[in-house]
């Protein structure tokens, strides 16, 4: 729905257009001025997409009022209605930029036309508009992990977090970091955006699969903090609140206590707590091992949130424990690599590999995305204790169709007996395994020879066939040629 402001002194002329639009179900809400400078007042309290402003009213006439509008809303499209026209007329309005003029009384013709193309311009408008939005929320989204484990852990230039901040349309550089669980994204969204009682804020969202971070940004994030202490809405959940952070620099550590407090708060059932309140989580109050084991037998029974709960944890305990990053990393990659071996023990086929030394940083984000695969594994498996072992089948043949592939071979990938594998994979993927391994072949043959770069006996080579005739047979009970041929008819049509 787009708004239309009408002024015309006479209340009739005013009324007209309103009834024709109405009985046009236009997609527009009529206001109604009858002076310019009521015009100007309803102008700027309704923001109107289009304007039909009669040049000759009481006080304040058209051209006054349009560039008191165009002034504060330069998008408005400026219709003047007069009842005469003149070359002097015509230059005032182009140097408003009006898109157009009516000549009084006006003609119900005249008026649908105009507003037709009015309309479709600003659907056009309005759809670019969403559309650039959604690219770069789109854009923000694909990076917002990664951005969120650099900012953590203070990876990341004072440059580019305001950057990143201001495509949110974030101004503010105080504030404090939350961490909540036991609610979904909509509903915390919902609760800030909802709340009476809260000032309004500018809030950026970092959700995981069991946790959401915010960062609020206020310039009193005490009054804040005990505010949402007081909500009972809130009851159901747990929130850990971070150190106040004055400037950008500060959110990395506003974040980690925060996280720190919500590990707290999540082990003791708390609805509430600050980091003030615990400063510290000493490392001996907690036994690593146990808490490690206990993410083990989580992950193996796939509850993603109980170990991810945990994981966190880890980390936490270990960033504050030890005094160089250094350090951290060491004790961190110790435990992951002892966890990866048991998980691998209990669990085949696991897509990520033996984890390498790096920053505390990539440590995490290769902790996370294991306990999402092997959850993700585990309830697989759990449905169907062959359909993940057949997907990765399926995968290694797509990718390794030009070397040589026996059952055999294959069967071994995934620890079954050749006659039963063979029995399981026409069930799962629909044909016999060489009959399938053959359309692959066969199908990538033919898009080599549309590129039209190798020649016949290339692509044999390069689709797994170690002999030439052989291949030419094939591809003729496929396609009803031989590949010579299917290659000459690509060059002729070219």
């Amino acid at each position: 729905m787009y708004t239309l402001l009408i002024a015309d002194d006479e209340r009739i002329e005013c009324d007209a257009i309103e009834l024709l639009v109405n009985r046009a179900k236009l997609p527009l809400e009529c206001i109604k001025a009858k002076n310019g400078r009521e015009a100007v007042e309803l102008a700027l309290q309704h923001q109107p997409d289009i304007a039909f402003l009669d040049i000759k009213m009481p006080g304040m006439d058209g051209i006054e009022a349009a560039k008191h509008i165009r002034e504060n809303n330069p998008e408005c499209h400026i219709i003047f209605l007069t009842a005469w026209s003149s070359f002097e007329f015509a230059q005032q309005a182009i140097r408003l930029g009006a898109s157009e003029y009516l000549v009084k009384p006006v003609q119900r013709k005249d008026v649908y036309d105009l507003l037709d193309s009015l309309i479709e311009k600003l659907d056009e408008k309005k759809l670019a508009k969403e559309q650039h939005s959604g690219e770069i929320q789109e854009v923000l989204n694909l990076f917002s992990r990664e951005f969120f484990a650099a900012l953590k852990f203070g990876e990341l230039p004072l440059d580019s977090v305001k950057s990143y901040f201001a495509m949110q349309g974030i101004t503010s550089e105080q504030g404090v970091a939350l961490v909540i669980g036991g609610m979904e994204e909509s509903d915390v969204k919902s609760f800030f955006q909802n709340n009476q009682k809260l000032p309004k804020l500018q809030l950026c969202y970092f959700p995981a699969v069991d946790r959401i971070t915010v960062l609020v940004f206020t310039n009193q994030p005490a009054k804040i903090i005990e505010q949402l202490a007081g909500f009972q809405s809130l009851a159901y959940s747990n929130i850990g609140s971070g150190m106040f952070f004055s400037d950008l620099a500060g959110i990395p550590q506003s974040i980690s206590t925060a996280s720190i407090s919500y590990s707290h708060a999540y082990r003791l059932h708390m609805r509430f707590q600050r980091f003030i309140d615990i400063l510290k989580i000493p490392k001996d109050s907690v036994n690593l091992q146990a808490r490690t084991d206990e993410m083990l037998q989580n992950t193996l029974e796939g509850e993603l949130g109980k170990a991810r709960e945990i994981a966190h944890e880890i980390i936490d305990i270990i960033n504050t424990s030890n005094d160089t990053p250094q350090k951290a990393m060491d004790e961190l990659y110790e435990i992951l690599v002892v966890f990866w071996y048991e998980l691998n023990k209990s669990i085949p086929l696991l897509n990520l590999g033996k984890p390498q030394k790096g920053a505390v940083m990539e440590l995490e984000i290769y902790l996370m995305d294991l306990l999402d695969s092997t959850c993700q594994a585990v309830l697989e498996d759990k449905q169907d204790r062959y359909s993940r072992a057949f997907k990765i089948v399926d995968q290694y043949l797509h990718a390794h169709y030009e070397q040589p592939i026996s059952i055999e071979l294959t069967s071994k990938m995934v620890n079954l007996n050749p006659k039963y594998f063979s029995q399981l994979f026409k069930t799962y993927l629909g044909s016999p395994f060489v009959e399938y391994l053959t359309k692959i072949r066969m199908e990538k043959a033919k898009q080599l020879l549309d590129e039209g770069t190798w020649n016949v006996k290339e692509v044999a080579e390069m689709t797994g066939f170690l002999d030439g005739n052989y291949f030419t047979r094939v591809f003729r009970q496929y396609y009803g040629m031989a590949p010579s041929v299917y290659r000459e008819e690509k060059e002729e049509k070219k």
